[in-house]
């Protein structure tokens, strides 16, 4: 039986199931989550029209549950340690067929037809990325300054490259070889064209610890990841994949597994561990769930050879986990993409 024809209460149970299976079966849970989100938005939305008023809170509960999974999980659906821009972008236009106003969805968007040398598109993208910022300042997936000040400059190298393009198609028009056609004095555009280039690469990544927050280029992220220093923890979320590095010793991670990693070493201590709830945005995660990821996370970096910094610690009635402070570390990841550590 597809999921069309099953009713709203076995889909509920089907999807208790594959919460129940996550710690099993890694992001191919989150590709049969989506599918069932998205059969259960449609069939609440239908009670919705109906005048069904009672069943709103559902369908908003559901609504925000799918678009987490499409924007936290989308880029993984095919394996859980490669990025792929293609599923990116077809599953952020999704997100936007649930929520039209969602800026990071937007800006995402953006940055990928940027990356493909798609103006036009990208212009579109973050004109409504910093419109929807601006008249929905509380919603859940606002810009940061950062991602706000890459928008305006993408914006202004989309329109310049633009510019540059068409006048170089037209001066090969055969009409404007033969009469005199204005002269555009562009340099002083393309020197701003480099100047924001050179901007945004310079001001790609983050790279922070428990005392600071900088920006820095990918090819230093990539230089220290190269040559890292003696006993000091690195965990670098690149354009494709999530390693951590130690001593020369280096573990690939999911992006679950660097986020939880990532928060560890910045929102934890030995006096306030982080619990399950720290990581349940959306839906309550199940206790022993996240003992094993924890678990998995512990065990797949010790195999690597890098020590454990992450300590167990009974905190208000739940296993709380923190980072023990025994090593230094580096956590470097794209200024675009900004890991929910809040």
């Amino acid at each position: 039986m597809s999921l069309r024809d099953k009713t709203i209460e076995e889909l509920e149970e089907i999807e208790e199931e594959l919460n129940e299976r996550d710690d099993e079966h890694g992001y191919s849970n989150f590709s049969m989550k989506i599918d069932v989100y998205k059969e259960m938005y449609r069939k609440l939305s239908l009670l919705v029209r109906q005048h069904n008023e009672d069943v709103q809170s559902s369908l908003d509960y559901v609504k925000r549950k799918l678009i987490y999974c499409l924007i936290h999980y989308g880029t993984y659906l095919k394996t859980e340690y490669q990025k792929d821009d293609y599923l990116a972008t077809r599953c952020l236009e999704e997100v936007l067929k649930y929520d039209k106003t969602n800026p990071l969805a937007a800006y995402r968007l953006g940055f990928l037809s940027y990356k493909f040398n798609d103006y036009t598109k990208a212009i579109q993208y973050f004109q409504n990325a910093l419109e929807n910022d601006q008249y929905h300042k509380q919603h859940l997936y606002h810009l940061n300054e950062q991602q706000l000040l890459n928008a305006h400059l993408y914006l202004t190298n989309c329109a310049l490259h633009i510019a540059k393009e068409t006048y170089e198609k037209m001066i090969e028009l055969p009409l404007a070889k033969t009469q005199e056609i204005p002269k555009q004095e562009l340099s002083p555009l393309f020197r701003s064209l480099i100047d924001n280039e050179k901007y945004l690469l310079e001001h790609a990544f983050y790279k922070l610890n428990n005392v600071e927050r900088t920006t820095c280029s990918k090819a230093e992220c990539q230089r220290l990841i190269s040559r890292p220093p003696h006993d000091t923890l690195l965990v670098y979320f690149g354009d494709r994949t999530i390693v951590t590095v130690f001593n020369g010793e280096e573990a690939t991670l999911t992006q679950d597994q660097g986020n939880m990693l990532s928060y560890f070493l910045l929102n934890s201590s030995e006096a306030v561990p982080a619990t399950r709830h720290d990581f349940s945005v959306v839906d309550t995660i199940i206790p022993n769930t996240y003992i094993t990821n924890v678990s998995r996370l512990r065990r797949k970096l010790l195999r690597q050879g890098i020590p454990s910094m992450i300590q167990t610690k009974r905190y208000q009635n739940e296993t709380g986990y923190y980072y023990d402070g025994s090593y230094p570390f580096y956590i470097m990841y794209r200024s675009d993409e900004e890991i929910e550590y809040r």
